[in-house]
């Protein structure tokens, strides 16, 4: 089977998904040199077989992409989560509309990569419900009282909710891979023990910086 008969059978079989050229390359399309891989998606692309979205990243067929799409893509089934303002807004704390949306995700190889206003940020983490609640819990503290807009009857009402959330074990598995501020860590540290939530999370985080 030749190269572009090996590219064309993937997206047949992935139609309407995200093709990341940096995670097929080593893994479905291993035996097909870099520089030639890259002028099959560019002659795919010209074909509307794929439509680009980004650099290295394609959308699989020739419909318009929606930023519900990508978001989905890097959030669903474990993979992210919103953070940010879209993150505030889907907890009730703002009405204030940012112009980016902030994810959290483990579903890209580099660093960070940005898709239009979705700025994306590898995160080593498998983010379910528990995973989900304590990280939100850590980016409404570290963000504070300077949200925008905020409502801070909400903010104290989403605190202690999502206080309950907190075990030392998601706790080190989240300081190991997002770096938080020392403030932030003391202000959870109060709240859990304002709650009565026995942990140990300063020590831990002493531990790894």
């Amino acid at each position: 089977m030749s190269y572009i008969d090996t590219v064309r059978n993937y997206c047949e079989k992935h139609k309407y998904e995200m093709l990341e050229v940096a995670n097929v390359k080593g893994k479905e399309f291993a035996d097909i040199p870099y520089k030639t891989l890259l002028k099959i998606l560019n002659r795919l692309e010209g074909e509307q077989v794929i439509t680009g979205v980004s650099r290295g990243i394609y959308f699989i067929g020739k419909r318009y992409v929606s930023e519900e799409r990508i978001i989905s893509k890097y959030t669903n089934d474990g993979r992210g989560m919103l953070v940010g303002y879209s993150l505030f807004n889907n907890i009730g704390l703002t009405d204030f509309q940012d112009d980016k949306i902030e994810v959290f995700t483990n579903a890209i190889t580099a660093n960070q990569h940005t898709i239009g206003r979705i700025s994306l940020k590898r995160v080593d983490l498998k983010f379910n419900n528990a995973m989900v609640d304590l990280i939100s819990l850590m980016e409404i503290i570290d963000a504070g009282y300077d949200i925008v807009d905020c409502n801070y009857v909400a903010y104290i009402e989403i605190e202690s909710l999502l206080c309950k959330s907190y075990t030392d074990d998601l706790f080190n598995k989240i300081v190991k891979a997002i770096k938080y501020k020392y403030s932030t860590i003391l202000r959870l540290s109060q709240l859990l023990d304002q709650y009565r939530i026995g942990n140990i999370c300063l020590d831990l985080y002493k531990e790894e910086i």
